[in-house]
């Protein structure tokens, strides 16, 4: 990339036309004192900047993590040889930190904090390192190391013990004392139900044994819907109450205007449903989806409060809402 003049060169220039005007009205003495000592700074200082090597950059961005944390995002950056520079990483919206980094280029590592502020799917980059010649006169911009993104989850709020009430609605049990049947496997059933007898019978599939009381009713899906601007506060009460019911051991399964997932449990799951979550837009969902989950949150257009339907009965979110907010370090490793 070309050299540009800085403020400084800009100013050293300027003097050199002073220089040249001075000396048509004053004498070639006024021009050899100021013109070419400058003119000689301007043409050495821009071949130094000319010669300055493109740096490659090595970019260790966090994966995902939850709205208001803080992660560390490092940087290797190194050329053919050192010199002084500032690097700066472009951060998206959503991103908050001081990204801008003065150092030497050779290969040091360097690092900074970055505040995950908003929901959603954020850019971390380009990387600009801007280097300048040893007055000052003249620099030159690279741009390396290519936008790498970064999924903020919602808050996860901690629900108190009236939230037992959605798994009372929803019928979820644990009753294994009476045999029901033997039925095909499904994502997301337990390995301690797969009926290894029945499965050798017919190679390539596996049965899984059913037991009085179980069924459905471990598998639960959450419908999501924000007709207003309540998108982010339906976004944190449906991940809250997901993380809630995959504590308990559900399958849970989302379904969004932006996305869906089928139950599952397990913490990869976790993170995909989060992940649904974390993109999660104002729209509204298809009725269909509505009618077949276990689960509604709903913000109307109004924006006025959250709502959870559960088997047909209406509760406004705040009533499951414990307190503080909790995201372990389980949910979200990267």
């Amino acid at each position: 990339m070309a050299p540009a003049l800085t403020r400084r060169g800009q100013v050293v220039l300027a003097v050199a036309l002073l220089g040249v005007a001075l000396g048509y009205g004053f004498g070639g003495r006024s021009l050899n004192a100021v013109v070419v000592p400058a003119a000689a700074l301007l043409v050495a200082t821009h071949v130094y900047a000319r010669s300055i090597p493109e740096p490659g950059v090595e970019r260790v961005t966090p994966r995902e993590g939850h709205q208001g944390d803080h992660r560390t995002v490092e940087l290797l950056v190194d050329a053919d040889r050192s010199y002084p520079a500032t690097v700066r990483d472009s951060l998206a919206d959503g991103l908050r930190g001081d990204s801008e980094l003065a150092t030497e280029i050779d290969g040091r590592e360097l690092a900074y904090d970055v505040e995950l502020a908003r929901r959603g799917v954020h850019a971390v980059g380009p990387c600009f390192v801007t280097a300048t010649d040893p007055f000052g006169l003249w620099e030159v911009e690279f741009v390396a190391a290519d936008p790498q993104t970064v999924t903020v989850f919602p808050r996860v709020h901690g629900l108190d013990d009236t939230a037992s009430l959605i798994r009372g609605y929803v019928g979820i049990t644990d009753e294994r004392e009476q045999f029901a049947g033997v039925r095909e496997y499904e994502r997301g059933d337990p390995l301690r139900d797969v009926n290894w007898k029945a499965s050798a019978k017919h190679p390539g599939s596996l049965a899984v044994t059913e037991y009085a009381g179980e069924g459905a009713t471990d598998r639960v899906t959450i419908a999501a819907e924000s007709l207003g601007p309540r998108a982010d506060s339906v976004a944190e009460a449906a991940a809250s109450i997901a993380a809630h019911l995959l504590d308990a051991g559900v399958s849970v399964g989302v379904a969004t205007p932006n996305g869906a997932l089928d139950p599952a449990s397990g913490d990869p799951h976790r993170r995909r449903v989060l992940g649904v979550l974390a993109g999660f837009q104002r729209g509204k969902l298809r009725r269909r989806r509505k009618d077949e989950a276990e689960i509604v949150v709903h913000a109307p257009e109004s924006g006025e409060h959250v709502s959870v339907t559960v088997a047909g009965n209406d509760h406004r979110y705040e009533e499951f809402v414990g307190g503080r907010t909790s995201a372990s370090d389980a949910e979200v490793a990267a």
